[in-house]
């Protein structure tokens, strides 16, 4: 999730639309929540305005409009119509993701990652871990799902469920495919499955894990361009 300043900023609108779309495809019956949300920070980055995209949701784009506040529970009553149950951990607004207290994070968060029939998403603010220890210490390892924990998630996660963790790309638009690739081939070894998609579009990537082949076949019902794990 980042930070709460970001609610509903472009790049929200296209998560959540890219969730409804699945969700609307019947991917799964249940949808579960796990926002990695870090505290502020006066870094001095900006909002992107949501603005209407062809093809996107013009009825998200509205109910974003609407919202009077940045509030996590708004995501809850957008996607509840879609779903037999909505699952995260409350207040939702107040558990923050810190490096220091990753592990009490996790174990509050550990029987959501184990819901069936689940479409889990987890939104950190970066993605997967990258780099040597000292980058990640440098960049704020808060932004990232390190192996090991993905490791812990897949473990819990049910065979009728999927995995979806939000991954930024490079500013440098001429290697984001090459990029997507190694996060999804990292992604295989850390998890130790092997059913592992992604989808992207610009500098935004999806990565999608399962531990059945069957989990994936409704995810191709998308309209949009799958690049496969190898």
């Amino acid at each position: 999730m980042v930070q709460l300043k970001y609610f509903g900023d472009s790049r929200d609108c296209f998560k959540y639309d890219l969730i409804t779309h699945l969700l609307e495809n019947d991917v799964a019956t249940n949808y579960a929540f796990i926002p990695m949300l870090t505290n502020h920070r006066d870094d001095g980055e900006g909002n992107k305005t949501s603005k209407h995209i062809e093809g996107k949701s013009p009825g998200l784009l509205s109910f974003i409009d609407q919202c009077d506040s940045k509030d996590l529970e708004h995501w809850e009553l957008w996607l509840k119509p879609h779903v037999h149950s909505y699952i995260t951990v409350h207040p939702v607004n107040e558990i923050f993701f810190e490096d220091g207290s990753r592990n009490q994070y996790w174990k509050k968060f550990e029987g959501i990652s184990k819901t069936k029939n689940a479409l889990i998403f987890i939104d950190p603010d970066t993605g997967l871990e990258t780099g040597t220890p000292s980058y990640l210490k440098k960049m704020g390892r808060e932004k990232y799902i390190l192996n090991g924990e993905l490791a812990m998630l897949t473990q819990a996660l049910d065979s009728t469920s999927v995995l979806m963790i939000y991954q930024h790309l490079p500013n440098n638009k001429h290697i984001h495919e090459v990029s997507v690739h190694k996060k999804l081939k990292q992604a295989i070894v850390a998890s130790g499955c092997s059913w592992v998609l992604a989808y992207r579009e610009d500098d935004l990537a999806f990565i999608f894990i399962a531990k059945s082949a069957a989990r994936f076949s409704l995810c191709f019902l998308l309209s949009l361009s799958t690049t496969l794990g190898l």
